[in-house]
């Protein structure tokens, strides 16, 4: 954060432990510790009007909506699995360099260190409810027409492939795919190639003014 203070990595602001014996903690399906992150969303609205998108790229292999086209599983689960903008993301040309320019660098810090499964977690609200200095992904950006404010920060980089779930997972999936020819998931993808497809589909959402 010191090197490179215009990061949207989220930032973690405290990091608690639970001390109290629980029944999950004791069985391992419960993590005892817990992150406390900033509030993208502190002073928007919290009526219809805010929008909130938790963006990964969807060209993954993704078993629920994937195996037998999704019917083994409710759709709400499939809704909830991937976030996908019903529109593009309409800025000017200087406000998308910033953007692109904070995640490939925070991408590279990333994936030097094996982190893949990271997303985008995108906030657009009305400009009615903004009352923040602009030109800052993290505090907003107006759209070029006007109809949106956007905050964006990268989340959810806790998931680094030579840790052992991961590398357990990993394990699982080059088998099944020996057969099945499914390729990786977004947690069992190489880091590099992990950034490529998030950085590109970044691309693909923003439209920029006509030269």
């Amino acid at each position: 954060m010191e090197a490179n203070p215009s990061s949207l990595l989220v930032r973690i602001t405290d990091f608690l432990e639970s001390r109290t014996p629980a029944l999950g903690i004791l069985l391992g399906t419960a993590s005892p510790n817990h992150a406390v992150m900033e509030n993208l969303l502190y002073d928007s609205p919290s009526d219809s009007s805010r929008e909130t998108y938790d963006l990964k790229p969807s060209s993954y292999f993704f078993p629920e909506r994937d195996i037998a086209d999704g019917i083994l599983v409710p759709d709400s689960v499939i809704e909830r699995l991937i976030d996908e903008l019903p529109d593009q993301i309409k800025i000017h040309s200087d406000d998308f360099q910033r953007l692109l320019s904070s995640l490939e660098k925070d991408t590279e810090l990333l994936s030097s260190h094996n982190v893949v499964d990271y997303s985008l977690f995108l906030v657009r609200y009305p400009p009615e409810f903004f009352s923040a200095a602009e030109g800052s992904w993290r505090m907003g950006v107006r759209s070029r027409d006007g109809k949106w404010i956007y905050r964006a920060v990268v989340l959810d980089f806790f998931w680094a492939k030579h840790k052992t779930q991961p590398r357990v997972m990993t394990g699982l999936i080059n088998t099944f795919n020996i057969f099945a020819k499914r390729g990786p998931m977004s947690i069992t993808a190489e880091p590099q190639e992990y950034r490529q497809r998030f950085l590109k589909m970044v691309k693909d959402y923003v439209e920029l003014e006509a030269e």
